[in-house]
């Protein structure tokens, strides 16, 4: 039946872009366009920076130190910690793919890496601080804004799913180690990689694009609940639309927030190819991802309340990209020097806490 089902909706994409040509090659175009303008610029530097972070081993040092943070708020071992910090720096759908294989290498339960999925796979700093703040609203605070709603929300739904079978819980003694290469070897990779990432995000993208749309043209006529059913398709075009829209701005950053969060059908069938492929359960991150659309958006509410920004007022530009990439880069390094802070305060005070009983 799941077959069959899969091949009616495939029969039904192809006829869609058969008796749709012109339609078709118009929103391929547009989807192109936002990769070109927005997409590209503001994430491909980025990846090749993590892709560098990662493989020096930066970051297996890095998860050292959120290590003692893992079990207490999440019930995961300390190996997990790279997931979640790589989905917190790099964006969709790293996170989910880090996971993936800390399973596959048996640093991480089934349980723990399915727990883990529930929250690690998260849109990055670079994303929303660059390319929704600066590019799309031309105000940086909205970026921060939409930014910490965003990582707290996934804390909180990853202390959520501490529960999740917690009877199963069992640490493994392995950790996550890092064979040595050459400068010149790690750059090779990354580059190679960096480029298969882009590529594979601007293609799904593009096709989303052109799905997403065309699905909305038959059935739906009413522009906002084309913007909302667009953007559960590919959340990039969504929420470019959302800014291009008339609504309230308060509304306008909930739904965007609710968006990013979920991250659209075009990120799931990413990370649905990678969780296949050993066996985990996409329950639990399914249930994630609606629990972190439902923190962010009520989390963006509250903070909007609170701190409220104006309408933008100017237009994407290159100038504008490129001050969205440096804000972006720049919160990047902040959260994780924050992050490392708040690691190694809650450490001393465990540490000092331990010596009180043993004295």
């Amino acid at each position: 039946m799941k077959k069959k089902l899969m091949y009616l909706f495939l029969c039904g994409i192809t006829v869609l872009l058969l008796v749709y040509p012109q339609k078709s090659v118009f929103y391929a175009q547009r989807g192109m366009e936002i990769c070109r303008s927005m997409i590209v610029p503001s994430l491909f530097p980025f990846f090749i920076c993590s892709g560098l972070l990662i493989y020096s081993g930066f970051c297996e040092q890095l998860s050292k130190l959120f290590g003692r943070v893992m079990p207490v708020l999440f019930g995961i071992n300390a190996s997990g910690a790279a997931a979640f910090v790589l989905g917190v720096v790099s964006g969709y759908p790293l996170g989910a793919v880090t996971a993936c294989g800390l399973y596959e290498k048996n640093y991480l339960t089934k349980t723990e890496a399915e727990r883990l999925l529930a929250f690690c796979n998260n849109s990055g700093p670079l994303f929303l601080l660059g390319t929704v703040g600066i590019s799309l609203y031309s105000n940086s605070k909205i970026g921060v804004l939409l930014y910490l709603a965003h990582l707290l929300s996934s804390v909180l739904v990853g202390v959520c799913f501490r529960f999740w079978r917690k009877n199963e819980f069992a640490p493994t003694v392995s950790a996550p180690t890092v064979a040595e290469k050459s400068i010149g070897e790690i750059y090779s990779v990354v580059l190679n990689n960096s480029l298969q990432s882009i590529l594979s995000v601007c293609g799904t993208v593009i096709f989303f694009s052109v799905l997403s749309n065309l699905v909305s043209d038959l059935f739906l006529q009413n522009p906002q609940i084309r913007l909302r059913v667009i953007g559960l398709f590919e959340f990039v075009t969504g929420v470019s639309g959302i800014a291009a829209s008339a609504m309230p701005m308060i509304e306008k950053m909930i739904l965007s927030a609710g968006i990013v969060a979920f991250a659209g059908l075009s990120v799931h069938m990413q990370v649905l190819g990678v969780v296949a492929r050993h066996g985990l359960s996409l329950k639990p991150y399914f249930v994630g991802k609606l629990l972190h659309a439902f923190f962010s958006m009520l989390l963006t509410g509250l903070f909007w309340r609170i701190a409220p920004q104006t309408e933008p007022v100017f237009l994407t530009s290159h100038s504008a990209l490129s001050a969205g990439f440096a804000i972006g880069s720049c919160y990047s390094v902040m959260t994780v020097c924050l992050l490392a802070v708040l690691v190694l305060l809650f450490f001393l005070i465990t540490r000092k806490k331990e010596s009180c009983l043993t004295g």
